[in-house]
């Protein structure tokens, strides 16, 4: 059982350190910078202390946040910071392990009595699941909140520097050294791009299911494939790239293991602390880099698509009736036949098409159907040339496309 004081006077603790990292985004922000603040997890066998990451700057963005190991840790971030910021990127992976829920008069301490019933529709026994996503979405605005996927950034961060690297994925050999869920998922990525991947964790079964899923999924004309390996020092050998994977401070990468890599090959930490300290000492020794994983050019770019699909969704989606049986749709929406598809059906400014009722475009026009979406061009005043197949050339207020 926790003892109430104590879980009292720790989360007194984190909510201080949630107060003073506050204090710091509030003396570097300027006038119309967008403040995102993210709160998720990681995986890892033990017990984690939250804890706050560094603030990142991107042109009007600030972007700040904080790891956290329990719900009530990440509603008392989110009570505290919901007046400050402008949007809460949400965590909606589920990497927190089975644990007690906090007794009642924990949350009545941090003015959390509106999600006391959390605990009660979420749980079973004094049980906390810990969906953080689900907490804290009972008592967050919503139209503040985008979700997102942690790993997933991890992954293409690691993906985008390998490309940036090495230029060319063909025939490079890579060793995915604990292969749970990230190292599945960029492994995948890796081999459809062109790169060969050994993989290794230590549940033999599962591994070679992996590298069986991953071979019988990838595009039928990629030659590249992955390969499972019992033997860490087996899967590393003349590897150009060596990655951990593993759990935060699982030691999974020993000296053996690089010294068999390939001449000049790259060491990446990606779960932070997966190499021993002989073998970080033996790299230095051969005057090799080691790299960790760095999201931080991946969650500039998600916060930057999360805003532009929030407006699209918001401003640029839906279908409109001009007249008689003249349609228009924009954002996705998935067109009747006949509809004119166009760039924002509120104030288009493009026609791409018309819609064949099936997801696509009509690609033979019949006069009447071109006559349609000349009466959508002429009623917007969008100037625009258009042909019976389709291949027009569109013009948007007389700039070519």
């Amino acid at each position: 059982m926790v003892n109430n004081d104590k879980e009292i006077a720790r989360l007194k603790d984190w909510k201080n350190v949630v107060k003073t990292y506050s204090l710091k985004i509030s003396k570097i922000l300027k006038k119309n910078q967008t403040v995102f603040y993210s709160i998720s997890s990681v995986s890892s066998d033990k017990k984690i202390n939250p804890y706050t990451t560094p603030i990142r700057l991107s042109g009007n963005k600030v972007i700040a946040g904080c790891i956290v190991g329990s719900q009530i840790e990440a509603l008392i971030v989110a009570n505290y910071v919901e007046s400050s910021i402008d949007y809460l990127l949400l965590d909606v992976e589920k990497k927190i392990p089975i644990q007690n829920i906090p007794h009642e008069e924990v949350f009545l301490a941090f003015n959390l009595k509106k999600a006391l019933y959390i605990e009660n529709s979420r749980t079973a026994s004094g049980v906390e699941f810990g969906n953080i996503s689900s907490a804290v979405r009972k008592t967050f605005p919503s139209q503040k909140i985008i979700s997102y996927k942690p790993n997933d950034l991890t992954i293409d961060s690691i993906w985008f520097f390998l490309s940036h690297k090495f230029g060319n994925f063909a025939n490079l050999k890579i060793a995915i050294i604990g292969s749970g869920n990230i190292g599945f998922k960029l492994a995948l990525k890796l081999v459809e791009s062109g790169a060969y991947v050994n993989l290794n964790r230590r549940d033999k079964v599962l591994g070679l299911q992996l590298a069986s899923t991953i071979n019988s999924i990838k595009p039928k004309n990629t030659l590249a494939n992955a390969e499972y390996y019992e033997d860490p020092v087996r899967t590393c050998t003349l590897c150009d790239v060596v990655i951990g994977t593993g759990k935060t401070d699982i030691l999974i990468i020993n000296e053996r293991m690089v010294s068999v890599r390939a001449k000049g090959g790259t060491l990446i930490d990606c779960g932070k602390g997966n190499i021993t300290e002989g073998a970080i000492n033996y790299a230095y020794e051969l005057g090799l880099k080691i790299f960790r994983s760095d999201v931080t050019s991946g969650i500039i770019s998600f916060v930057d698509q999360a805003i532009m699909i929030k407006k699209i969704i918001n401003n640029k989606t839906g279908r409109k009736l001009l007249k008689d049986d003249m349609y228009i749709v924009s954002g996705g929406v998935y067109g009747r036949y006949g509809d004119v598809i166009v760039d924002d059906f509120d104030s288009p400014e493009t026609i791409y098409g018309m819609a064949d009722g099936r997801g696509q475009l009509i690609e033979k026009l019949t006069n009447l159907q071109l006559k349609k979406i000349k009466d959508v061009s002429n009623y917007f005043n969008i100037n625009q040339q258009f042909s019976k197949t389709y291949k027009w050339l569109l013009i948007k207020k007389g700039k070519f496309l």
